[in-house]
């Protein structure tokens, strides 16, 4: 009995061995397939200052200011939800004199519009003296998930044929996948938006009411997948 367990612990061990061992030089390929594309933003968020101002000796008040301005988003074909307050505050402003100083409020919000020109077509619909500042949030794509999708699976067929021709090469075939690992970046957009555009600003001034050019940049989607796949 002692004899038949010894040999049966003995089988087993040596399956293990032998499984580890094929294991181990089996033969295999790793390699790296890539996918990328471009897309011109549909997303854009805006954030806009409204300040109050004096306008003949008297102060402009921030709740006219506001009106102005939804009756601009509406004109502009902007919808409501896409327009939204931000924050409020008021800003102590001292003249000449310290007993003149005066509270002027603020108040921002967030605009989204599908491109740069809708927000161009919403401002010249508003006084520019209203405008304490505008500047670039954030931006992204309404599809952006789907494409990310689209460049993986684009990705690893890369890495597949990539397998295939390099065994081609060599007179060997592919096997079976035994790994795969994705990597993925995206320029420009919301993982990149602090670093790259968070002082993209508009500029005006009371004298002009045309705001200054901006330059957009596009979101850049790219896509890595390693692959290590069985070779016959």
């Amino acid at each position: 009995m002692k004899h038949l367990i010894a040999s049966i612990i003995f089988i087993c061990i040596t399956a293990t061995l032998f499984a580890q061992t094929t294991e181990y030089y089996q033969k295999k390929i790793s390699v790296t397939g890539t996918a990328e594309m471009e897309i011109v933003p549909d997303e854009i968020y805006f954030r806009i200052v409204l300040k109050e101002y004096q306008k003949d000796k008297n102060k402009v008040p921030i709740d006219k200011l506001e009106k102005e301005l939804n009756q601009a988003i509406v004109s502009a074909g902007i919808a409501k939800e896409d327009f939204t307050i931000e924050q409020v505050s008021g800003i102590s402003w001292s003249k000449k004199k310290k007993d003149d100083a005066e509270l002027y409020n603020s108040k921002s919000f967030i605009v989204k519009v599908s491109t740069p020109g809708k927000i161009d077509e919403l401002l010249n619909k508003v006084n520019p003296e209203s405008i304490y500042s505008i500047e670039i949030r954030n931006y992204s794509h309404s599809k952006i998930e789907e494409y990310k999708k689209q460049l993986k699976i684009a990705a690893i067929k890369a890495a597949k044929a990539k397998a295939i021709y390099l065994l081609e090469a060599i007179d060997e075939k592919i096997g079976v996948v035994i790994e795969v690992n994705e990597e993925g970046t995206v320029y420009g957009g919301f993982n990149m938006i602090e670093s790259e555009i968070s002082n993209t600003s508009y500029e005006y001034s009371t004298s002009n009411s045309e705001p200054a050019a901006i330059g957009f940049q596009k979101i850049k989607l790219q896509f890595k997948i390693y692959a290590t796949f069985a070779i016959q």
